[in-house]
């Protein structure tokens, strides 16, 4: 369970492999080209308020069904997927609170108070700042039980026992129940919308693919970090110049991908190195590509040169 959990924390939960390949002949050479994936699919890159609404509504079905009375959401993939309020993650905790019936209610930073009015939420509520003179986890479950929802079953993700403990001290006479899954399971089974962002991503993640193969044909001899750097500055600035709603044009240091070769192309994750490409290298090039709150991958293995038979074996295992 912990290992679901932490893939759809830390992957907003959509992970998707797209890329077409057509590999052909050229004398002793073997060329890859490649299609991507959908180039405009549609007015938005990210879902829209209408969409949080029927989300809110499905996780309120589902409460329903677990006699879970609210739902208090401190994970920030969590306060995403289920209201859409993208915001950095910080130190300072930021929740959704999910009634059993009508808008879900945010209690955010006083830092976050102006951004938040831009979003379609507008039952909000905001601290000073952290860590304050009372925990703010516990701040949270204070309003929640001034709002009359102290004394019923409130769902949360499953938390460690400090944050239990600040919990349970916020609402006195609230049964705190784990109730992750109820999110987890809804998040595994994507629909149209979600799909077509998706496809949007996965247009982006073959690009990149791409152009790390088109910077090795250029530049020879480049090191993995100059691969990594080349490939993050090409998306980054297809990204900035081609997506309509923008939350966040994310590229992981240090420049967002694996791009090991050699002996080192064995490692699964590898960290970059001031190693030289050289002719008969393996080359893997993995990148993701987040839009919208979704995250697709790609990832290709090369050759550098013509493949030894010894090199072909291992790719065909």
């Amino acid at each position: 369970m912990a290992d679901r959990r932490q893939f759809l924390r830390t992957l907003g939960g959509a992970a998707a492999l797209g890329l077409t390949a057509n590999v052909s002949s050229l004398g002793s050479a073997r060329r890859l080209s490649m299609s991507v994936a959908m180039q405009n699919t549609g007015e938005h890159d990210r879902l829209q308020p209408d969409w949080y609404r029927r989300k809110i509504k499905q996780v309120q079905v589902e409460m329903k069904k677990h006699r879970v009375n609210a739902m208090v959401l401190l994970h920030a993939s969590n306060v995403i997927y289920t209201t859409g309020y993208f915001h950095l993650s910080t130190e300072r905790p930021l929740a959704a609170l999910i009634p059993e019936s009508g808008d879900p209610v945010l209690f955010i930073p006083g830092l976050e108070s102006d951004q938040v009015k831009l979003w379609w939420v507008k039952d909000y509520e905001t601290y000073f700042d952290y860590p304050g003179p009372v925990n703010r986890v516990r701040w949270i479950f204070e309003r929640l039980a001034k709002r009359g929802l102290g004394g019923g079953r409130i769902g949360v993700e499953e938390p460690p026992p400090s944050r239990l403990r600040h919990m349970k001290e916020g609402a006195l006479k609230a049964h705190i129940a784990d109730s992750e899954d109820l999110i987890d399971n809804l998040r595994w089974i994507k629909d149209e919308d979600e799909l077509r962002i998706m496809r949007r991503a996965m247009y982006f993640a073959d690009f990149t693919v791409q152009a790390g193969r088109e910077f090795v044909e250029k530049n020879g001899g480049a090191t993995e970090d100059q691969i990594l750097k080349a490939t993050a500055d090409a998306v980054a600035d297809k990204m900035s110049r081609e997506l309509k709603d923008v939350v966040g044009v994310g590229i992981e240091p240090p420049f967002g991908g694996l791009v090991p070769f050699g002996k080192r192309s064995a490692f699964p994750h590898a960290v970059p190195s001031k190693d030289r490409l050289k002719k008969g290298d393996a080359l893997i090039l993995s990148f993701g590509a987040q839009v919208g709150g979704y995250n697709v991958e790609c990832e290709r293995s090369f050759s550098i040169g013509k493949p030894s038979d010894y090199a072909k074996r291992l790719f065909d295992a």
